[in-house]
């Protein structure tokens, strides 16, 4: 199964309990540009793979300052 940025994005999200606001850090965009993205009736804007990889390697890094 594909999943599209977003779906993937949503997940990760959800399984971590990840606010809007520190995602978009994580994603180093604004947070209006986060929720423009979030937005599934904008057609303009929408997540995409960096997004995506972005956020996951926030998530490692700070998964390994865990430890420090």
């Amino acid at each position: 199964m594909n999943m599209e940025p977003i779906d993937k994005i949503n997940k990760v999200l959800e399984d971590f309990g990840i606010t809007g606001v520190k995602a978009a850090e994580a994603m180093g965009i604004t947070y209006d540009t986060f929720k423009s993205k979030k937005n599934e009736k904008n057609e303009r804007h929408s997540f995409n793979e960096k997004n995506y990889q972005d956020l996951v390697s926030f998530i490692k890094k700070q998964t390994q300052n865990l430890d420090k």
